[in-house]
């Protein structure tokens, strides 16, 4: 397919910058080549090649760290991280928030030998089939009251957040706070693994997780931050468009539509099925069976990661999952705010079921 030259030279410079800046991981039985930290692994893998941040929260000093505000307080990361994967999503959302950073360290640190989950008595596989197992932690946070805002990081365990976070939770107060849970695994979503988190806060409101894997680039978790409804940002005080559900084999993905003459074109189209294909590794495309109304659109356009947008000379929806040149042509629709991973992950030709969010 014929396709524009500024995007494939974009590309090509892309590939040589990932490549010199992926963290190398180890792999075993059960695990993925990228690492992630998940009990389906054996073995430890490597800590993510990641500079620290100026100001690293721990639990000696949890007052430390930056101070990013919203309308209304602090944001903090607080994470577990056993391998090393869940805290390179820390360290990124850290640097991408200015946030304060928190890292919930077990007293008693898990081994190789703890995290074998073939074997039935091993430490994890314990703690995660005992409701009542609560690992205690090294140090408190400090002052909990003060965040408005705190992003919860952990690796899945067995479809569900190791017993060490349900530990952090009951340790502090965050009434008044937004939760906003994030995870990394190596084949298992976020699933209904902050179900159990939820119940042990009181009077917080909760936002939609998301599963990232280990190698997964800051410009992938920055595309999903700003799709959040934030206290304060202007995705929760001003209207945020309609919201469409992506549904295909290996998940679904939520983007929100702007308002404008080719997207009320498009959504008189849903419910729709479509046949997506991967172009140039950097988009997910599928061919309309009518023409969208181009009426204001713009005359060339700079794709972002996680955009959802026309190429009109084609008559393609084009989804972005990695960086690529501005075109002429391409028209704004949207973007995704979760799952963006699980579509960019899809291979070959795949079918979305697409519709507007209930």
């Amino acid at each position: 397919m014929k396709r524009r030259f500024a995007v494939l030279t974009a590309l090509l410079l892309l590939c040589g910058l990932t490549a010199c800046g992926e963290a190398e991981t180890q792999s075993g039985p059960g695990q993925s080549s990228t690492g992630q930290e998940e009990i389906l692994s054996v073995g430890e893998t490597s800590m993510p090649d990641l500079p620290m941040p100026s100001a690293v929260t721990t639990p000696e000093a949890s007052g430390s760290g930056g101070e990013r505000e919203t309308a209304e307080g602090r944001v903090l990361v607080a994470y577990f991280s056993a391998t090393g994967n869940t805290e390179g999503i820390a360290l990124q959302l850290q640097s991408i928030l200015d946030a304060e950073l928190f890292e919930i360290i077990p007293e008693v640190p898990y081994t190789e030998e703890d995290l074998r989950y073939s074997q039935d008595d091993c430490r994890a596989n314990r703690e995660q089939n005992d409701p009542a197992a609560r690992p205690a932690i090294a140090g408190t946070l400090e002052n909990p009251e003060d965040y408005d805002v705190v992003f919860l990081g952990y690796p899945i365990w067995w479809g569900q957040a190791p017993k060490v976070v349900y530990t952090f939770l009951e340790s502090c107060d965050l009434r008044g706070a937004t939760i906003v849970p994030f995870c990394t695994s190596g084949s298992s979503g976020i699933g209904s693994s902050a179900d159990g988190l939820k119940e042990l806060t009181e009077d917080t409101q909760w936002l939609e997780g998301q599963r990232f894997d280990g190698g997964a680039s800051q410009a992938a978790v920055a595309a999903w931050v700003e799709g959040l409804e934030l206290p304060g940002s202007a995705a929760a005080t001003e209207n945020e468009g309609t919201r469409i559900c992506l549904a295909f084999a290996d998940g679904e993905a939520v983007a929100v539509l702007e308002d404008n003459a080719a997207t009320r074109d498009f959504l008189a189209m849903l419910p729709v099925t479509l046949t997506f294909e991967d172009y140039a590794g950097a988009e997910k495309i599928s061919y309309l069976s009518q023409d969208l109304s181009t009426e204001d659109a713009p005359a060339s356009y700079d794709p972002q990661v996680g955009d959802v947008t026309l190429y009109a000379p084609w008559g393609n929806l084009a989804i972005f999952y990695a960086d690529a040149a501005s075109a002429s042509g391409l028209v704004p629709l949207g973007r995704v705010v979760s799952g963006l991973d699980l579509l960019s992950a899809m291979d070959g030709e795949f079918e979305v079921s697409l519709s507007i969010a209930g």
